[in-house]
């Protein structure tokens, strides 16, 4: 179908566009963002290389098994010269025909789409001049695709990350008296019964024995023998 008049998305994104690769042809977003950084965006592969490999022959790739045709990475050769993007094949494999030529490696970026490495971008990252055939080629992540285990202390849940209250110390400090009271309830917030409280002098840092109490799961209580002075002592509570 050929439009003969504007084209009103009313508000609405396109999506879903394959990337540019003619002259007159639209460009997507990510194309536009590669150019800003200057990346060269290629068609995505469906699977990239983790080791050297032999190029030829249906194998699998980093859990996928290649069928004919299948773009693919590869960026672990141990002759690095043939690093780049081929066509996969029953016999001997070839270089895509976006990734063939010298002009075309300089910041050479792909996106996989499979295996253990699916959801990350790659990008050519050796200096130019770039000699196809005789240049190592440097590939190197460039997005996606980051997993995080978390260790202990630490909590990755849903994509945030936080402190585990069970294993990490937490601590929260003030400063107490006012010159009249001498039993004080200090608001800690780490919602634990299971503290250590520590009293010290301002003026001086000296530690300073007196009665507590955990009253409650986020306060304690001090108890001093006369009211101390206003910002006299400085409390910490550690969970």
């Amino acid at each position: 179908m050929k439009l003969t008049n504007l084209l009103n998305a009313n508000g609405f994104p396109i999506t879903n566009l394959a990337n540019g690769v003619n002259a007159q042809d639209a460009v997507t977003f990510a194309q536009l963002s590669a150019a800003q950084m200057g990346w060269s965006w290629k068609q995505p592969v469906r699977a990239a290389t983790t080791a050297n490999i032999t190029l030829s022959g249906l194998q699998t790739i980093d859990t996928v098994s290649l069928v004919v045709g299948d773009r693919v990475l590869v960026k672990n050769q141990t002759t690095g010269s043939t690093n780049t993007i081929y066509l996969a094949a029953t016999g001997a494999w070839t270089p895509a025909p976006d990734a063939a030529l010298s002009s075309e490696m300089l910041l050479a970026t792909a996106f996989i789409s499979e295996g253990t490495q699916g959801n990350t971008s790659w990008t050519m990252t050796t200096d130019g001049p770039i000699n196809f055939g005789t240049t190592n080629l440097l590939w190197t992540q460039t997005g996606g695709g980051a997993n995080y285990t978390p260790g202990n202390g630490v909590l990755f849940t849903s994509g945030i990350i936080s402190v585990d209250p069970t294993v990490t110390a937490r601590k929260s400090s003030a400063t107490i008296g006012d010159g009249v009271t001498t039993t004080i309830t200090f608001t800690h917030g780490l919602g634990t019964r299971d503290v250590l409280v520590s009293v010290q002098e301002v003026a001086t840092n000296t530690g300073v024995i007196v009665d507590w109490v955990a009253n409650g799961t986020n306060t304690v209580q001090v108890t001093f023998g006369v009211p101390p002075t206003t910002g006299q002592y400085r409390i910490t509570v550690i969970a």
